[in-house]
């Protein structure tokens, strides 16, 4: 028990995100969905850390170290920081949250935004890949970052034996962030499917809270995450001195400048999602969505039958 508090007092930005999580799962999915998608997304993560880091697996994300004597008061298990897998539970979902909100069309009043997405958008292929491949943009961002953490307060907590070419990061890490995304969403949107149907056959559907702006929540919280990430960045490259000849300031500055060009389209393109005319809810999307999560107050604040009023 000493050892989770020790985690949570020095990673506290970790359990920041995951109680962000777990607020924001339970209103888009509900409390059961929201359960499994922790355990399933840190068992997942687990079980890929753990054959990354055995030398004789190295798969999916490439052969990796973590550092016993820094971690020694950390919580870890089979070798593995509870807090770094437990991450990929939130990473993952805030991914295909955002996939979402790509593929959805939005009803707008106000500033009250709401993702109009049916069951069919939610558990499509075509979102789980495009949420599989945010958390790989993520990690993109993040990793470098990590991989400096003997600078900042998370730690000198692993190493690449064999660095790779995108600041030391290896491709394969990558591809395993890709692999292990996809393989946590495609879990849960089968979970979603079978209770879905089994909610349907019993008469107990599920009831989700209505909260103004709910749409927003996606993309600022993925955003969210890659801004703290870039402020660290920002902050080594710029506010940093060490005193260590070895640390390289423009080589940071250009991992920042690296982060940004691959966030800013991004988010840009999300801007731009909320803005178009072109990406209003048809009443059949509004109709199919409300049967699909039936809630009272927002039936009565949408109110299909009268469009889609702005």
């Amino acid at each position: 028990m000493g050892a989770l508090f020790y985690s949570i007092w020095h990673r506290p930005y970790v359990f920041v995100f995951l109680l962000a999580f777990l607020a924001f799962s339970w209103m888009e999915q509900g409390k059961l969905r929201t359960g499994i998608w922790l355990v399933t997304g840190y068992l997942v993560a687990l079980t890929a850390e753990w054959c990354s880091v055995n030398p004789a697996i190295r798969i999916p994300f490439g052969y990796y170290v973590y550092h016993d004597d820094v971690l020694a008061n950390d919580l870890t298990i089979f070798g593995v920081p509870f807090f770094d897998s437990l991450s990929f539970a939130f990473l993952s979902y805030v991914s295909f949250s955002f996939a979402q909100f790509f593929m959805s069309p939005l009803w707008r009043r106000g500033f009250d935004f709401q993702r109009v997405t049916s069951r069919g958008i939610r558990n499509s292929p075509v979102t789980l890949l495009l949420g599989a491949a945010l958390m790989t943009v993520i990690d993109i961002v993040v990793d470098p970052v990590a991989h400096l953490g003997r600078h900042w307060f998370l730690g000198d907590i692993y190493h690449y034996p064999s660095p790779g070419y995108h600041f030391d990061v290896t491709m394969a890490n990558y591809a395993g962030w890709f692999v292990v995304g996809w393989v946590i969403i495609f879990i849960n949107q089968r979970v979603d499917a079978i209770l879905a149907n089994r909610e349907l056959t019993s008469g107990r559907e599920l009831k989700l809270p209505y909260v103004p702006a709910k749409g927003l929540f996606a993309p600022l919280f993925w955003a969210g995450i890659l801004i703290f990430n870039l402020g660290v960045t920002a902050w080594l490259g710029w506010a940093y001195d060490p005193g260590d000849l070895e640390f390289d300031a423009m080589e940071v500055r250009k991992l920042f400048l690296a982060g940004c060009f691959v966030v800013g389209p991004i988010l840009l393109l999300a801007a731009i999602q909320l803005m178009k005319p072109a990406n209003r809810p048809s009443y059949e999307d509004l109709t199919a969505w409300l049967a699909d999560y039936p809630n009272p107050k927002l039936k009565a604040r949408i109110r299909p039958d009268a469009g889609n009023p702005s």
